[in-house]
């Protein structure tokens, strides 16, 4: 008989079962357990019938518990920082001189930061569709061409996904196809611009397929991305058809060699299969999947081209 887990009740990914270390009778997927999803390394789990038992003996281990609570303050952390950004520079704005006189270098510095953020995050105009909110703008202060990450350990999908929704696409032909059921994780080492950005995404993301040579950002052209370049992860959620549809666009995608463009809020979204990172990031639960990363708005660019 098939192993059901105990949290979701459903028979989901069979390679992702873990039994618990006890009994070996109770079931739990990978990604149903509390904390970050651990990929290869073993994982220690005692339902809830034997883990009172395992406490007593102080036999329990804790790794788990201190990559979850290590992940959810890194999130925390990005979170608050970003807003205590976003204070310091209302704080700027608001600032009066003292007895009518300007202070030249101030004044200078917020000329230079107010054309900086004109020239990389244009609004997006009236008709994109990819836009939930008022548009407002995201300082990028990185002199490569994508939005940074910040880089300390090696990255992994937070459990809990950013976005739910489908994605709305033309191939070639003009052919309108879509793919529902479609989940986002924020990368565990994504800055606080992705958090921000990802936040506004609408239930409907419009794209376009175009060739990868197109929009392959140039600093993937000398070593190529890895997985510190990830700013989210996408999945599609456990149903058969969103799977089916799923794999068959990450299929498409890695033959015709293409990728995935989508006008976000202030930003460009580019989306690629897991196939271009290294070898040991490219298979998430034994399957391939898409990765994206945040690219700098050009001026040019003013409509979403997946728009037939």
């Amino acid at each position: 008989m098939e192993s059901v887990c105990l949290k979701c009740g459903d028979v989901g990914f069979i390679e992702a079962i873990v039994f618990c270390n006890k009994c070996e009778a109770c079931a739990l997927h990978r990604y149903c357990l509390d904390g970050p999803v651990i990929f290869t390394d073993e994982v220690l789990w005692f339902c809830e019938d034997c883990e009172p038992e395992q406490i007593s003996q102080k036999t329990k281990p804790a790794s788990l518990a201190n990559n979850a609570l290590q992940t959810r303050r890194k999130l925390k952390h990005c979170v608050k920082r970003l807003k205590e950004r976003n204070q310091q520079h209302k704080k700027k704005i608001n600032e009066k001189p003292k007895n009518g006189k300007v202070n030249s270098g101030m004044h200078n510095i917020g000329h230079e930061q107010e054309t900086e953020t004109k020239n990389e995050c244009e609004p997006v105009p009236s008709i994109a569709p990819n836009t939930n909110v008022v548009p407002k703008s995201i300082q990028v202060t990185s002199t490569d061409d994508l939005i940074p990450l910040e880089v300390h350990v090696d990255a992994q999908p937070i459990v809990e996904p950013m976005w739910r929704g489908n994605l709305l696409f033309c191939d070639k032909s003009k052919t309108i196809s879509t793919v529902n059921g479609l989940l986002a994780h924020l990368s565990s080492l994504a800055s606080p611009k992705v958090l921000e950005e990802a936040d506004l995404f609408p239930e409907v993301l419009s794209a376009d397929l175009l060739p990868r040579s197109s929009v392959w950002p140039n600093s993937f052209k000398k070593e190529g991305p890895t997985d510190k370049s990830i700013a989210l992860y996408f999945f599609p959620v456990n149903e058969r058809s969103s799977i089916s549809a799923f794999d068959k666009l990450v299929g498409d995608i890695i033959r015709t060699e293409e990728a995935i463009r989508v006008v976000t809020e202030n930003a460009v979204l580019l989306i690629f299969p897991s196939t271009l990172l290294p070898i040991q990031h490219q298979r998430f639960q034994s399957k391939h999947y898409l990765w994206g990363v945040f690219k700098k708005k050009q001026p040019s660019l003013e409509t979403n081209d997946a728009v037939c």
